[in-house]
């Protein structure tokens, strides 16, 4: 049993973490397109066009750090890493259904070349396959966290549904939301870390607050991005939450701190029935950086990626717990 213990921070580069886990992740690789294998042609094809298609692999990095930091067996993780991308997808070809996007990770959105129907198919079928690793778990306990973690992503994306365009959605629902849609899983994995490397549960709860608070600054640096980042690099066009009628952090905080003729604009952005120009877009972004939107949501990111440092310094010093501090500090600054 390990013993909590704050240690000294040192200097890693994500390049350094991912080194420490990089035989389990290429594993991770192969598992989730085995994983989508279905002699039902067009279901293979649509999981594979999606599984194939990159990402950060964030999920299965957290839950295989947090492993290691703890002490666990890192095989042990692998299939549980797999089952976390494997969610993970599927929520994003459900999301992109959803909101009718046309892209995903640089590539045209799943449902774009099979269908709402197939893809929501696939979607239900990755997450099938998901549990299916997590059946080959012991534990039942982490067999539990995972069910109510699936659960509460599911009510995260139904909230947004329900306040989409809503623009008195205020800080507290926004919250809920991304608590849901995002940090919830994230949590998930760096406490299955901590549970799989069998430390106490003061340090399996310090490392899922950890995996939490990087997860609500994850996302709200994609809210951000969504707005000012490069389209090439996000893979995906900008602009899509207003296109979509999602009233994030930066419009919060932009129609709180806007002047009043500004404010009128982006209100009407919102409140257009049809579709909006590049121009719009731009002029959208213009409003809310003037506003302090984007300065005022990153500030926010950073007080979550603080508050989710304190809680890893609770855990024992490791190298791999160096490297769940390296890849904090690349969350609110990263273009993707």
């Amino acid at each position: 049993m390990a013993s909590t213990a704050a240690g000294p921070e040192t200097s890693a580069s994500l390049t350094d973490a991912t080194e420490l886990i990089a035989p389990e992740l290429e594993q991770i690789e192969r598992l989730v397109l085995e994983e989508a294998r279905s002699e039902v042609e067009v279901l293979q094809e649509a999981a594979h066009h999606i599984l194939s298609s990159g990402g950060k692999r964030l999920r299965p990095q957290l839950l295989l750090m947090a492993t290691l930091a703890s002490g666990g067996d890192l095989q042990r993780g692998v299939p549980l890493a797999g089952a976390a991308e494997l969610v993970h997808t599927a929520t994003l070809v459900h999301d992109d259904i959803v909101d009718e996007s046309d892209s995903r990770r640089g590539r045209v959105a799943v449902q774009f070349y099979f269908g709402n129907s197939a893809s929501v198919l696939m979607g239900d079928f990755l997450v099938v396959r998901a549990f299916g690793l997590i059946g080959r778990e012991p534990s039942r306990e982490i067999w539990d966290l995972m069910v109510e973690t699936i659960a509460r992503m599911c009510e995260g994306e139904v909230l947004q549904i329900c306040v989409k365009s809503d623009l008195n959605c205020g800080l507290d629902v926004y919250e809920t939301i991304i608590d849901c849609k995002t940090a919830v899983l994230m949590a998930a994995c760096t406490r299955i870390g901590g549970m799989l490397g069998g430390v106490s549960p003061a340090e399996q709860e310090a490392l899922q607050a950890f995996g939490y608070n990087i997860g609500m600054a994850f996302q709200i640096t994609d809210d951000i991005l969504d707005f000012i980042g490069d389209e090439e690099t996000l893979g995906k066009p900008v602009g899509g939450d207003l296109r979509e009628g999602k009233v994030t952090l930066p419009v919060i905080y932009a129609l709180e701190d806007a002047a009043p003729e500004a404010r009128q604009e982006l209100v009407a952005l919102y409140e257009r029935t049809g579709p909006l120009s590049t121009a719009d877009i731009s002029r959208s972004t213009e409003i809310i950086r003037e506003a302090g939107g984007f300065e005022r949501s990153r500030q926010y990111a950073l007080a979550y990626i603080e508050e989710g440092r304190r809680q890893l310094r609770l855990t024992r010093p490791h190298p791999a717990r160096e490297a769940l501090f390296a890849l904090a500090d690349q969350i609110v600054d990263r273009r993707r």
